[in-house]
């Protein structure tokens, strides 16, 4: 099973920041690109996904340092339980706020709702129902609840879809196209019984979205069955940086490719062609996590910023620095190691 790199996974922006509605086509799901009021990210509190004290203490530590780093760029938010302030505190720096709402584990993107904007700038938190990636970790009850305890703290609409999903498995250009795997959302450990035209029409109602792509993904090989933020990311519209993958043969480089094939022929919610930029992925990391996916699209844009991850092979992380300088000028370039 591969695992994912820290970066976009833990962070989630608001971008603009119980009431029961439910969405509908006056909302829209902004692009990562468009300026953000802050970033939210979540506190790792339970510690039994890790193999060890030693581990867990690991990955709070490199939590702290990127939510330090993303803070020098716009404000962050960090959720964590009062009893864990002292220890988020030590790790993240006086930078970083801290709010009482409790969390199990820090992949805040993918248990944490998905913020909208309707035409008039008002913001709503839209709740996907997560269910510990397809009900693989059933253990995260207060993950499985974040959304919506976020939104009361915040004083959001409160939006519910039918559809259970996560916030990574989502690419939005902000014009009205939404891009998505089946691997992952029409898989049934999600959304059981739903056919692709139905989910299609949910997508669009929920996110105002005008246009879904769907693109294969890979199923049952990682924790997220083919989040597409591992696969390719919107740069802006029109434009898709895709990942590549180090055995063309295998699955995923198989995905991949016909991710690509049908981003050739097809066109976004406004008609554009799509230019696709490719991207290498690393070879085997400094550590020798075979179970790392070692994809660059795994980027988070901040205010002023884009962050990548850097795995060690140290050829790959300095070609992705400079692609992503390329194609984010107006944006410091942050590599952090994962």
């Amino acid at each position: 099973m591969h695992r994912r790199p820290l970066l976009k996974y833990s962070a989630w922006s608001l971008l603009g920041a119980s009431t029961g509605l439910t969405a509908g086509n006056n909302w829209r799901l902004p692009a990562e690109h468009e300026p953000h009021a802050c970033t939210w990210m979540s506190w790792l509190q339970d510690t039994r996904n890790y193999d060890s004290v030693t581990e867990a203490n690991a990955a709070r530590a490199a939590l702290g340092r990127l939510a330090a780093a993303i803070a020098r760029f716009e404000p962050v938010r960090m959720l964590a339980h009062p009893d864990e302030h002292a220890a988020a505190r030590a790790a993240c720096g006086p930078q970083v706020e801290l709010v009482p709402i409790a969390s199990d584990d820090m992949w805040m993107r993918d248990s944490g709702p998905v913020f909208l904007r309707a035409d008039d700038g008002r913001l709503a938190a839209l709740d996907l129902n997560f269910n510990g990636w397809g009900e693989r970790q059933r253990w995260r009850q207060q993950d499985e609840v974040v959304a919506g305890s976020l939104a009361a703290q915040l004083g959001l609409p409160h939006l519910r879809t039918p559809l259970t999903g996560e916030g990574g498995g989502l690419e939005s250009d902000g014009e009205g196209t939404l891009l998505l795997t089946e691997s992952c959302w029409l898989h049934d450990n999600r959304n059981p019984g739903m056919d692709k035209s139905t989910m299609t029409a949910e997508l669009k109602r929920a996110f105002g979205a005008e246009k879904v792509i769907w693109l294969p993904g890979v199923a049952n090989q990682d924790i997220t069955d083919g989040h597409i933020d591992g696969a390719l990311r919107v740069v802006r519209p029109g434009v898709i940086m895709t990942s590549g993958y180090p055995d063309d043969d295998s699955d995923w480089g198989l995905a991949l490719a016909a991710s690509r094939a049908i981003l050739a022929r097809e066109t976004d919610a406004r008609g554009r062609n799509f230019t696709l930029l490719d991207i290498p992925c690393a070879t085997e990391p400094a550590n020798e996590d075979r179970e790392l996916f070692t994809s660059y699209a795994n980027f988070y844009l901040a205010n002023g910023a884009v962050f990548t991850p850097r795995f060690g092979d140290a050829r790959a992380d300095a070609l992705a620095q400079r692609l992503l300088g390329d194609l984010f000028p107006q944006r410091r370039v942050v590599s952090l190691s994962v």
